[in-house]
């Protein structure tokens, strides 16, 4: 395998070319993008790795040109922290994946090995894509949003409210990709207990820890040469989030009880309900984690933003069942959704089953669909929360008025934030004082 390694700096290309040689890579290397252009007119590469900025012509330039003349190069993109900003932009014009200097060994390693192992080719599967259900203008830019993050080997993170389908986007990422052949390994990060977050992602040695009885792989070497999914990112500790961003960085793992250090090469694709410069703003997400995270971001539309779909994604989860009567399809695009598609998908087949083969009535439906508040829903909304003597007290008011904005907003805490207008540390404090299971 040969590889081109492009930097202006000298140190830089003698630590990349000595590094890529000892793993067996013949390795050329050049100053900057003019020079790399000469060495690509002279000789065949199978992989291209350039730092951005350099004189005569960066590595911006230099991938317009290579995706124009040599489309089946891959390429690694190298970037100073400053200038992560400017990756979104940089992996669309092409690059397989990128590294942020100081590029640890085994980051750069792994980085070459899912390089050089991705298919020439990246067409998204039609099964894939067919489970992305609609016609509308946001959810035709998901799936062009899912193609390009396809395409690359840079980390993805999918934004949306819940219930909008982020694991279905992760998943469709993961079967188009160079990494479809590894296994894809969803986690929510919401029922990982601190006391056994190193275990959960690092794996431990028979022996351990008390109740440590055998060896355990660990999420991390589990998805080795795969993906591993992160659902709901922010309710990781911020220590551990420093733990996640040093494998990104180095691509290196040691389970609990043992001596040993094993390379691994993941695919990393997180999740969020919430809006990531609200978690920056109140602490829950670092925001170096954040910048590594989001070298290609997808947003999820709300389903409220995709009515036209309704219909599409009502025959799909009805299968070859009968469809809804036309009232009551009315009444199905008119609905708020404040749970999106998954609520979508739960009141149609509940339909369905009572309609027991026959075409879903509007008296069917669940009452007050229209207004997103079922009858049960509306009666504890508006009664206050008051004692058996009658009198009313603070704190189960307070209580009562959380659980209430919190099941209006399918759980969404920024929304159930901006609504009891407190910051959403504030609401997270609430929520373990008053032992509120907010599971999203």
């Amino acid at each position: 395998m040969r590889v081109l390694a492009v930097d202006d700096d000298r140190s830089a290309r003698g630590y990349l070319q000595l590094l890529l040689e000892q793993e067996g890579y013949e390795t050329v290397t050049a100053g900057n993008g003019v020079e790399a252009l000469v060495e690509l007119e002279q000789g065949h590469f199978d992989l291209l790795i350039s730092d951005l900025d350099m004189p005569e012509m960066g590595g911006a330039e230099l991938m317009s040109h290579v995706s124009q003349r040599w489309s089946d190069l891959p390429v690694i993109v190298i970037t100073a922290a400053s200038e992560v900003a400017e990756i979104v932009e940089i992996v669309q014009r092409g690059a397989t994946d990128y590294l942020v200097k100081p590029a640890a060994p085994g980051a750069v390693i792994s980085s070459v090995a899912r390089a050089l192992a991705a298919r020439p080719a990246y067409a998204v599967r039609d099964e894939t894509l067919s489970a992305i259900v609609g016609t509308s203008k946001a959810i035709v830019e998901v799936r062009h949003r899912v193609t390009l993050a396809a395409r690359s080997n840079v980390p993805v993170l999918i934004t949306g409210d819940t219930g909008t389908g982020k694991e279905l986007v992760a998943r469709a990422i993961h079967a188009s990709s160079a990494c479809a052949d590894g296994q894809f390994v969803p986690h929510n990060c919401a029922v990982s207990p601190r006391e056994l977050f190193e275990s959960q992602f690092f794996g431990h040695r028979k022996g351990a820890f008390t109740g440590a009885d055998q060896d355990h792989l660990g999420l991390l070497r589990e998805a080795d040469a795969g993906m591993l999914f992160l659902d709901e990112l922010e309710t990781l500790d911020s220590m551990f989030q420093a733990k996640l961003l040093r494998v990104l960085d180095d691509g290196e793992v040691r389970p609990v009880g043992s001596e040993k250090t094993y390379r691994v090469s993941v695919r990393f694709v997180a999740a969020t309900n919430c809006e990531p410069r609200e978690m920056l703003a109140d602490g829950s997400l670092r925001e170096d984690l954040y910048y590594r995270l989001r070298g290609f971001e997808v947003r999820l539309p709300r389903l409220a933003e995709r009515r036209q779909d309704i219909p599409a994604l009502t025959r799909h989860f009805l299968e070859a069942g009968p469809d809804p009567t036309p009232e009551a399809m009315a009444i199905l695009e008119a609905a708020p959704w404040p749970g999106n598609v998954r609520e979508l998908r739960n009141v149609v087949v509940s339909a369905a089953a009572v309609a027991n083969g026959r075409a879903i009535e509007p008296g069917q439906l669940p009452a007050g669909l229209e207004t997103g508040r079922d009858a049960g829903t509306e009666e504890r909304l508006s009664a206050p929360a008051v004692l058996p003597g009658g009198s009313l007290a603070l704190r189960d008011v307070e209580r009562r008025a959380i659980l209430d904005v919190m099941e209006r907003c399918g759980g969404n805490r920024s929304k159930a934030a901006r609504l009891l207008e407190i910051d959403r540390s504030t609401l997270r404090r609430k929520l373990q004082e008053f032992e509120i299971d907010a599971k999203r």
